[in-house]
């Protein structure tokens, strides 16, 4: 399941299995014009294209040179043009047709040039055409025996019936003009086209029409942008159009949110009854899914005998924890994706005898289960990019589906921190089954702080998704070393972490050997040391989500402190950064933190014998608001100790407070660079 483009869909790959949008926008574009790339290495085809053809009049009159803005011309490539048109049947069938000509201004801007057109069971691809034109003006078109068809891959998805169509056109080097042209069947259960004008590099000219049917009906929604009114160039044929739209290039952006969150976009509804609008379109979208996925729900009594024997007995957060448990660590993460199986689950029924799914799938399996034990649940659709999924623009799109566990009124326990109010008034415990890392009760961090549809029948609507407490996700690193009067400085040192923010290292260390473990454990030290040994190393708790991720070694570094004279300079700050990388360039998109939590250092040093403590660092205490940041070094009994936490407590900021996060980076940084004196005596 993955967000697409009509035309242009994107063979992207994400952490958890994503839920396909109807329509969606054009993510990791790059990445898929790599892979295609990649695809067509060594392709001969394209030397033997029509030289010096007929393009069409629309490549010609977009590839006329026209002034471009100043900003514009260190950029990699340029649409010149996107269009595209959908035309409704009166049987509801769209046909959906998208233009595109791109400029190659730099060899980076080649991706952008790669023309592909996607298909699959329910999309039919009626028809694609590419185009070029050489630096030297010569001009090209490609044959149909010159185009290549390749599979669509993805992580975890064992087979899905999608195609993409695609093509390696001459010219496409700096100077040199690609375009193409794709028709496409759209599924009969589409109603919503999108149109994402706006691209990572610039778009000179983009528009978007819609061609309905007599009588019907359409209805516009905008994702960062004003709305803007078609014009209606004929009878229920609406045309809307963009000139001039700056690019989002956040390649050498720090804390940069993710780039479909940020690029504008519009989707448009159509339907022969009147299209319902704000909350009452997202109600009608999720009780459309709902409807869709709820007759997958019904398990049979295989499903309620295993659903009873997994849960046993206890109060609601005991049983759902046991439920949660086998869902994560039995139901392996596996897709098998056809026609409209990319957004309707597999029947709770398959999956638990065969033992996998993908994020939807086990979501269906999981609510089965939860029914048969007296615990209703329900899914929720989302995307792993936050903020993509906007409470203002009401629609299908998104990458991946989730649950909503319904939590028995008056019902309390210190396990429900991802916990949601619906406009209902019902309570809902928000979990991600596919990701087996997360324990139930909290919420990954890739979806902590975005929006949801709620799929709950009439009662569908978008919800926020909860971000935790600062306490809930920490990692505590705690330290005893003794440094020798040569500089070694040798210790054993245990990291601790909990919550949300340990998912990544668990997935890591689960799936890595003895060895790669080890291995990964010297990567992080190499951070802090110039030169060091690892001694002894093991982790424990890798699956058991109850208890810490705990990670303990010990470590030999000769040199550690820097002899100046009958000096010894060094950082009491042994291990660990909490400080990011950031630039001095004026901050134009948001300040996107992977997510909030609590860091703490705690570290003794034991200073060689005939030495003293002739200085520390100051103390350090920051607090701007959204983070707080407390450090201290004090010497006592032979022995430097080292005390600090950080707090992060908001996942966004804007712009404007880029400064402010500077000043809290530059102190974190002087700190964690701060040498103590030790003095010979």
């Amino acid at each position: 399941m993955r967000t697409n483009h009509r035309g242009r869909r994107i063979l992207s790959l994400w952490f958890s299995a994503p839920f396909r949008s109807m329509s969606g926008v054009r993510a990791g574009q790059l990445q898929a014009a790599a892979l295609i790339a990649a695809l067509l290495a060594g392709c001969t085809g394209s030397a033997h294209a029509s030289k010096d053809a007929q393009l069409p009049d629309w490549v010609m009159q977009a590839s006329t040179n026209t002034p471009l803005k100043a900003e514009w011309h260190d950029a990699r490539a340029i649409y010149l043009l996107e269009d595209t048109l959908l035309t409704v049947a009166p049987d509801g069938k769209a046909v959906e047709r998208y233009r595109a000509v791109v400029k190659i201004l730099r060899p980076q801007g080649r991706n952008f040039a790669m023309p592909f057109a996607a298909f699959s069971k329910d999309e039919k691809l009626e028809s694609f055409h590419v185009w070029s034109i050489g630096q030297d003006g010569h001009h090209y078109a490609m044959k149909d025996s010159e185009y290549v068809e390749v599979g669509a891959d993805e992580s975890g998805i064992l087979y899905n019936d999608e195609r993409v169509k695609t093509a390696s056109p001459p010219g496409a080097d700096p100077g040199g003009i690609v375009a193409w042209e794709s028709t496409t069947q759209l599924p009969s259960w589409d109603s919503e086209g999108e149109w994402s004008f706006q691209n990572e590099v610039p778009t000179l000219h983009s528009a978007f029409e819609i061609d309905l049917p007599a009588g019907w009906h359409q209805y516009a929604v905008w994702f960062r942008h004003d709305r803007v009114q078609p014009a209606e160039v004929a009878p229920n044929h609406f045309r809307w159009e963009q000139n001039n739209i700056d690019g989002i290039d956040l390649s050498d952006v720090p804390l940069a949110p993710k780039w479909r969150a940020l690029a504008a976009r519009m989707s448009v509804h159509f339907a022969a009854d009147p299209v319902p609008e704000g909350d009452a379109l997202w109600a009608k979208i999720g009780d459309w899914y709902y409807q869709l996925a709820a007759p997958r729900s019904e398990g049979g009594s295989d499903i309620a005998t295993e659903a009873r024997t997994v849960a046993g007995d206890g109060d609601f957060m005991a049983r759902l924890a046991k439920v949660a448990d086998f869902m994560q660590q039995q139901i392996r993460y596996v897709g098998i994706e056809i026609g409209i199986g990319n957004l309707q689950p597999h029947a709770a029924e398959d999956v638990f005898q065969k033992r996998y799914g993908d994020c939807k799938d086990k979501a269906t399996l999981m609510i089965a289960m939860l029914d048969a034990v007296g615990i209703r649940a329900t899914w929720v659709a989302v995307d792993t990019a936050r903020g993509f999924v906007d409470p203002g623009t009401p629609s299908i799109a998104g990458n991946h589906m989730i649950m909503a566990i319904e939590i028995p009124k008056g019902y309390e326990n210190p396990r429900l921190e991802a916990v949601v109010t619906a406009k209902t008034g019902r309570r809902y415990l928000i979990f991600d089954p596919t990701n087996p890392y997360v324990p139930v009760g909290q919420l990954p961090v890739y979806l902590q702080g975005g929006y949801g549809l709620l799929a709950a029948g009439a009662d569908s609507q978008v919800i926020p998704l909860p971000v935790l407490k600062p306490d809930t996700d920490t990692i505590d690193r705690k330290a005893n070393f003794e440094l020798a009067p040569d500089g070694t400085l040798k210790g054993d040192i245990t990291v601790l972490r909990y919550g949300a923010l340990s998912d990544r290292m668990r997935g890591s260390l689960a799936m890595d050997s003895d060895k790669e473990q080890r291995e990964l454990v010297e990567r992080l030290l190499q951070h802090d040391f110039s030169t060091f040994t690892l001694g002894t190393e093991k982790v424990a708790h890798v699956r058991e989500l109850d208890q810490p991720l705990e990670m303990d070694y010990s470590i030999t570094a000769p040199l550690y402190a820097k002899g100046a004279g009958n000096l010894l300079l060094v950082r009491p700050r042994v291990v660990g950064s909490d400080a990011d990388g950031l630039d001095d360039k004026p901050r134009k998109v948001p300040i996107s933190f992977e997510g909030v939590g609590t860091w703490r250092d705690d570290f003794d040093v034991k200073i060689p014998a005939g030495y003293a403590v002739d200085d520390v660092p100051d103390p350090v205490s920051v607090d701007v608001g959204f983070a707080t940041y407390h450090s201290q070094v004090k010497a006592e009994a032979g022995t430097l100790h080292y005390k600090r936490e950080y707090v992060l407590k908001k996942l966004e900021l804007e712009p404007g407070e880029y400064g402010t996060l500077r000043k809290l980076e530059s102190a974190i940084t002087t700190d964690e660079n701060s040498d103590a004196v030790l003095k010979k005596q």
